[in-house]
Parts: C-alpha cells; structure tokens; sequence
C-alpha cells in the first residue's frame, strides 16, 4: 500500500486523539472551538510529524488483497467539524472528530460494544442512554449510513447527531462521509417516527438524516414524522423530514329504511244491483315530510262499465274500470259476468335525502397530551331523511251485470273498487363520513426550531 504523508497522519493520530478526547471530554465535547484551543495551549495539538524522517510521498504499492481500503486524504490538523464536503481536517479516520462522540452502525454494530469508531453501537437510543448515563462528558453522536427501524428514538438531552457515515473496514479502517454509495441514514420509526422532548438548556443539532414516518392505516389517524415538545433549540441541516399518508376518515352508516305505507280498504260488495261503495285509500303518518296517500277504489256501477280508481298522491293513476257484462242465454238460463276493476298503479318510490355537508376546519394539537387530534366539526355532517313515496292508485269498479232491454231490477250491480295504500315513509337520514387524518413533517409545542442548510420538509 502506499506509504505517503497522509497515511503517516492517520498512522500517527492515536496520541492526539487521545490527548484531543481528553480536552473535550473536560470541556464540553459539543464544543468544538473551544476544545480545539485547549488542546493547542497545551501545546499537543496540530500535524504530528514523522518520526523516521519519511518523504512526503512514497512510492505506489502493489494492490492491496481487497479487505484492505485507502483512505482518502485528510488535512494537517485544526477543529474538523462535521460538513457536506465530508473532509477529514485532523486526520483521526472521520470527518469530525472521534474521540468527542459515540459511533452507531445499524448493520455492524452491537450495543453490547463500547461505542468507538471500531465498535460502534447497533442503535440510536443505545447512545443516547450512553451520553445520558455514561458520565464521559461526550455529547455527539456519529451514524452510520442504513435504515434505523427504532420505535420513535427519543431525544432529550442535549445532543448533537451526525449522519451519512459509512464504515470502510480493512487494515486501516475508517469512516467517510457523503460519499459516493454510502446511502442515507434513514429513520423509519413508525406513524410518529422521531422525538425531542423537554431539551431547554442547550441546543440539540439533526444533521445529515433522513426521518420518515409511516403512513397510518388507523382510521382518522395523523402521521408526525417529527415532533418537538419543550424544547428550546433544535437545530435541522442537511436533513430531510417526510411524512407519510394520514389515515381515511371512516365511511358514514346507512341509514334504516322508512316505515311501510298504510294498506288501503277493501271497496264494499254489491247487493242485487245495489253497487258496492269505493274503498278509502290508504294513509301513512309519517312523522317528518307528511304522508303519501292512497287514492280511492272507484264506486260500483249498475248497469254500464265500472269506473276507474282514483289517483294516489302524488300522481299514481287509478286502475281501470271493468267491463259492462251483457246477458247471455244458455241451456235456457239467463247467466251474466260483468268485468273485473283493474288494480291501481304502484307509488313512484320517495325520492333520496340529499347529503350532508362535508366537514371543516382541520385538528387541533393537543399540548398536555403532545398528539394531534381530530374535532367533531371535522366530521361530515348526516344526510336528510329520504322523502315519502307516492300512495297507490284506487282500484276500478268492476263492470255491472245488465240487460238494457229489460227493466234494471234484472240487473246484477258491481262491487266498489279497493282504496290504494299509501306510500311508505322516507328512511333515516346515514351519519356523515368520518375526518381524515393529518399528515405533518415537524410538530412543534412550546419550542423552537431553526430549519437550516439544505434541510427539506415533506408531507
């Protein structure tokens, strides 16, 4: 492998690491200026030189046997903070500095390991409770490129997390940053997929991630990709914030079908030929939109056609009236059949309600809870109830019996026809659709945040 100068620093970095680590883990690791000048008033800090006198580039070596990756130059020394060029200023095997924070591989790491650049932790909230409970001092958290599939990771301590890392492994192992095909480090946490909560001394930093949350199959139900409670300084660069699909509101219920319209009465019998009455129609009451009333049976006739019906409301004809039976002779026995009354028409059902107004307005956050939630004015509202049907026509009169050539005592009168029903009652109104639910990239409550460079927010 090539021996030139910028391997010597990486191989020579170790002293100052620890030397640099040491200051930062006495001053504030967050604090990258003031641990760097520390460290140079102490007089161990900057490039190291070689001790064998080396030139500043050594000859090209044969190709290494694959496990083994170059790191890329690095510069000569000074406070490397973490940036989009993801340049390694002080050469200790990362673009930042190493010994100031806890390292985190989603694919290699262990949460059982120390941490370190060699042996990260598997998770984010491994960490974070290293940080919290640890007592290092150290407060910067350094991830690994992959897919962090934690439910809702919580922040609340101040904190500053770096992602876009990717682990080159080999004899002289390293990280890079935002290099070609080193991914993202993307959060899925689920319909609320990341927190900070309750951070009021100092600042917490998000740079270099990708969180998204789920889309929501629960009905009605928000997706919060990242919400943010009590808490004074969040700082967002170089991260992306998306959120996935609320739920559907819930579909509205039918309503129950209105009651059955009122039968209508038989049309009375005939007497010799004394014609039978009409039957009354049929009449519902309904206790919204009135009734539909049956039109009446038609009267019974004495000696001609009968009648026709009368017509139901609201326009449903009346059945015809049967025919005039003349007399026939046979076997030497006077016989007559008058016609039957036709039945009245069938109501024209009632007509649909109309449907009900669409909900307003959107949700509410809730602040003592810290959950979005929905109001009822955002519901749809119910439908109106349907309209009554139209009442059947009245049956026709049957056709009378008769002679004409021989006095109407010899006549057989018809019966009157039957009334009509009335129409049925209008169905009950269906409930409104339920609300849909939101979806919302960053949630705030009693906080601040700083959407900075190259930070995006997505629903």
């Amino acid at each position: 492998m090539s021996t030139g100068k910028a391997m010597r620093n990486l191989w020579k970095v170790g002293a100052l690491s620890a030397v640099f680590g040491a200051v930062l883990g006495m001053g504030g690791c967050s604090d990258f200026e003031a641990a760097y000048e520390g460290c140079q008033d102490a007089g161990r800090c900057g490039p190291q030189t070689s001790g064998d006198g080396g030139s500043d580039a050594g000859d090209a070596g044969d190709a290494g046997d694959g496990g083994d990756i170059t790191p890329p130059p690095c510069g000569d020394g000074g406070v490397d903070y973490p940036d989009l060029t993801g340049f390694d200023n002080d050469c200790d095997g990362i673009d930042g500095v190493a010994d100031a924070g806890f390292f985190v591989d989603p694919v290699g790491g262990r949460d059982d390991n120390n941490g370190s650049r060699t042996h990260p932790f598997q998770t984010l909230t491994r960490a974070l409770r290293e940080i919290r409970d640890g007592g290092t001092g150290r407060n910067i958290v350094y991830l690994g490129t992959g897919t962090y599939s934690e439910p809702t990771p919580m922040v609340d301590i101040p904190v500053s997390i770096y992602g876009g890392y990717t682990w080159r492994g080999g004899e002289n192992p390293f990280w890079d940053r935002f290099k070609d095909g080193g991914g993202s480090t993307f959060f899925d946490g689920g319909t609320l997929a990341f927190t900070v909560h309750n951070v009021t001394t100092e600042r917490v930093l998000l740079d270099g991630l990708h969180i998204a949350s789920d889309n929501v199959i629960q009905e009605g139900g928000a997706s919060i990709a990242l919400r943010v409670v009590h808490t004074s300084d969040l700082q967002l660069h170089n991260t992306v914030i998306e959120a996935g699909q609320g739920g559907n509101g819930g579909a509205g219920t039918s309503g129950d079908g209105g009651a059955t319209g009122a039968r209508g009465f038989d049309g009375g019998s005939a007497k010799g030929n004394s014609a039978g009455d009409q039957g009354p129609g049929g009449v519902a009451t309904c206790s919204v939109n009135g009734a539909g009333v049956g039109g009446v049976g038609a009267n019974g006739v004495g000696r001609d056609f009968g009648d026709n019906g009368g017509t139901g409301e609201p326009n449903t004809a009346g059945g015809q009236g049967g025919g005039d039976g003349g007399p026939s002779f046979g076997n030497g026995v006077y016989t007559c059949t008058g016609g039957q009354g036709a039945d009245g028409g069938l109501g024209n059902p009632g007509m649909d309600g109309l449907q009900g107004d669409a909900g307003i307005g959107i949700g509410l956050l809730n602040p003592d809870a810290g959950r979005w939630e929905l109001q009822s004015s955002q519901h749809g509202a119910a439908g109106t109830r349907g309209r009554i049907g139209a009442g059947g026509g009245g049956g026709g009169s049957g056709g009378a019996c008769s002679d004409r050539t021989v006095n109407s005592s010899e006549n057989a009168a018809s019966g009157g026809g039957g009334g009509g029903g009335s129409g049925g009652c209008g169905g009950e109104p269906g409930t409104g659709g339920g609300a849909g639910g939101a979806s919302i990239a960053l949630v705030l409550i009693d906080s601040h945040a700083t959407v900075g460079v190259n930070a995006k927010l997505t629903t």
